[in-house]
Parts: C-alpha cells; structure tokens; sequence
C-alpha cells in the first residue's frame, strides 16, 4: 500500500510539472510569435499602410464597399487582387482601431485559440500524454521564424498557419454522426478564401470528406460539398460582377498570372531563392517582362502574363526542371534566409528554425514511409501528406519561401505528435506480446 501511494504522488508530482511546462511553453510560444510579428510593424500606422496589397484591400472594402486594388503601372482598379477573409478581418478592425497595431493584435486573439483549439482537440482525441504533447510546443518554440510568420498580419501564412491546423484537426477526428464534416468543410472555405492557391487543397479536402462520408446518408456528404461550392462561387460571382470575369481565385496566383510569370521567365533563377522576386516589379526588369500587347484590365494583364510564363516553359523546359530544383532545395533542405531581407550573414535564429523545420518535416514523413511499407500508416499520417503535397503543389509553378512552408510546419507538428503516441502504443503491445509468449 504504501509504495501505490508512494507512486500515486509521484505521478500527480510528474503530471504537475508537465502542466506547468505546458502551460509555459505555450505561454512563450504565443509571446515570441507576437513580439517578433510586432517588429517589422509600425504599430501607430494606419492600418491602409499595410504593404503587400493588403492595406490598399482593407481601404477600398471600408471607403468604396468592394475588395481591391488600384494598379500601381496601368492606374486601373484590380477586384481579384486579394481573396476577401483577410480584408474583411482588417475591416472589422479599422472598425475599432484604425492602427495597425489592433489588428495585430485582433488577429492573434482570434487565431492563436484556433490553433490551440486544434492541438487540444487531437491531443483528447489520441488520448496523447502531457509529455509527448510538450513535443509540438518545444519544436514551434525552437522555430522563431516560423512563430513570427505565424503571428503577421502582412501575408496570409500568419492566418493560414491556424486554418490548416484546425483542418487537419477537424479532418482526422471526424466521426460517424451525421454531418461530421461540416466544420472541416467550413474551415476549407476559410482556408480557400484566405489564400487563392489554396483552391487545389480545398478541392483534396473535398474528395477526403467524399471518401470518409461514402457510407453516409447523401446529405452527410452534399452539405460538406455544399458550404465549398457556395465559397468558390461566392468569390467566382463577386469577381465576375465587379470585374465581368468569373474567377476561381485571384488574379495573380502561383499558377496565373504576374506570379506564375515570376517564377517563370529569363531572370528568375539567377535571383531565387536570396533575392526577393518582386524586384522585378522594378522599372530595371520590369520594362523586358511586362506584355508588349495592349492590355486595358487586371484580366487582360493575368492573361498576357500566363501566356508569356508558358512560352518560357515551353521553350526553356531544362532552366524550368532547374528551377523546380531550387525550389525543392528550398522546401526541404534550405537553412539560409529566403528571400533575404539583411544584408551580411544568415541569422542564427533563422538557420535554426531552418534546420528544426526540415527535421521535424524529415520525421513524420520518412516514419510515414516506415508505416507505409509495415502497412501501419494511420489515417492521420495520409491526411497530413495530403494536406502537405496539395499545399506546396502551387508553389511549384510560381515560387517557394520560407515564409510559404510555416502553414504546413503548423500541420507536421501536430501529425508528429501524433505519430509518437502510436509508435509508443506500437511499442507497449510487441512488449506486451513478447512477455505473453516468454511466460508460455
């Protein structure tokens, strides 16, 4: 008797301290990705400041009720700049502040508890231990680059990093109520509005629900597939209404348009992945890549510009497979600064966050590997390369970042800690296996 209480408290003792290393490593988690986003922001600025096309959205949302951007090189009004979620956020906080540093802050109140919420959620799920729940913290916090894309506002990868956490989530513990799919539907329109690229993981996203619903009712599986329709469509008639061209995305994504053309044309691959891309929006390049042909709308340009990126394709296929080269360099191997803002050596923060990354990716990818050849590999191990493989396939056509991979580091995490409790499961039961056949 005494020795169950001895051992009771040391495990209440043991179960105490991972609380509170939980709780800490949240905490600082949270902290360093909204401290380092504040950095490269003036805080007192208003917020139609923002750069990136995202301040110019927010202003024309709020002062002329409609979603866009004025051309800075033809002067017209581009509708399909920018997906709405973002621009509608920024809205509803000018509503309350007109700095940046609201929104700053709105954003980080509403989408830090989404990815917590996610993490929780597998974390019941899986019935995974405090201790191997401390495996997501540890490895976000000793990725500071990643937390401080997590937690900007300027670039959809701050507010994707949560979306696609809570899909995967949502995604891996439906269940066999009816109607289980729709919050991981709803998030995949989120996600799908919040970043145009994203379309083809929407769509993955839909054929998953399609196969996990198969045995359903109809309904089970027509509402998921509905609130994804209704969110391509939406977009599609609003861009078609304002702009007379029905859009299944934005104008210019990774696969149409001025960056297709970015990632695809004479200049590209002496600047990538160091140089930013978007010095050729400088008159010095800008003057050789811009259509000779007569443009008069933001339509006109996107086709003009595809039309050159796939002349370039087609007679340039050795440079484009080089390319392509860099850019799974960049995605999987990289450890210098994409594109690099200072001049002078990579910091040691992001050679860090590099290497921490690339590994923890390595991991749950090459165990995924392992399970599939043992024809162990469980569903959450299928659903996080999807999600991975449809996330980074329109990268391919346009160009690849640091900054583009933090959604999807928010996604292999949680799949790693995921993968540790089931191989720790897998391990008890050989152990358990090996005693009963010693003992016979």
């Amino acid at each position: 008797m005494t020795l169950i209480r001895r051992s009771a408290r040391t495990g209440v003792r043991d179960s105490a301290v991972y609380n509170a290393l939980w709780l800490f490593c949240l905490s600082a988690m949270i902290f360093v990705s909204i401290y380092a986003a504040s950095r490269e922001l003036n805080l007192n600025a208003s917020i139609f400041t923002l750069r990136f096309g995202f301040g110019p959205a927010i202003q024309g949302l709020i002062q002329q009720h409609r979603i866009g951007t004025p051309n800075e090189t033809y002067g017209w009004w581009c509708y399909a700049s920018r997906m709405p979620l973002i621009p509608i956020l920024g809205a509803i906080s000018y509503t309350l502040s007109p700095k940046v540093g609201a929104f700053l802050i709105l954003k980080n109140l509403l989408f830090w508890p989404i990815w917590i919420y996610a993490y929780l959620r597998l974390k019941h799920y899986y019935d995974i231990s405090n201790k191997w729940a401390l495996v997501p913290l540890v490895v976000l916090l000793l990725s500071p680059h990643t937390l401080s894309t997590a937690g900007k506002i300027e670039g959809e990868e701050g507010f994707l990093f949560s979306l696609l956490g809570l899909l995967f989530s949502l995604l891996v513990t439906m269940g066999a109520k009816p109607f289980s799919a729709v919050p991981a539907a709803a998030t995949a329109a989120a996600v799908y509005l919040t970043k145009s690229s994203m379309l083809p993981l929407t769509l993955v996203v839909a054929l998953w629900i399609c196969f996990k619903c198969r045995k359903d009712s109809a309904q089970s599986v027509l509402l998921p597939l509905a609130i994804i329709a209704l969110a391509i469509l939406s977009w599609g008639s609003y861009t078609k209404a304002e702009s007379g061209v029905f859009a299944f995305g934005a104008d210019s994504s990774s696969w149409n348009g001025w960056n297709l053309y970015k990632g695809n044309n004479p200049y590209a691959y002496a600047l990538y992945p160091r140089v930013n891309l978007d010095v050729l929006d400088d008159e010095d390049y800008a003057h050789r890549l811009l259509p000779f042909a007569p443009v008069h709308n933001e339509w006109e340009l996107s086709h003009a510009q595809v039309d050159l990126a796939q002349k370039y394709i087609r007679e340039n296929p050795g440079l484009v497979l080089k390319m392509d080269l860099k850019k799974l360099f960049v995605a999987c191997c990289d450890l210098g600064e994409s594109p690099k803002i200072k001049a002078g050596p990579t910091r040691v923060g992001i050679i860090m966050s590099n290497a921490v990354s690339h590994l923890m990716v390595a991991f749950v990818v090459i165990a995924v590997a392992v399970n599939v050849f043992r024809r162990q590999v469980s569903e959450a191990e299928i659903v996080a390369v999807l999600l991975m493989c449809a996330y980074l396939l329109p990268y391919f056509a346009g160009f690849l970042y640091m900054r583009h991979l933090t959604p999807i580091y928010g996604v292999m995490v949680l799949a790693s800690a995921i993968q540790l409790v089931n191989w720790q499961t897998r391990s008890l039961r050989l152990r358990v296996h090996s005693q009963a056949l010693s003992s016979c």
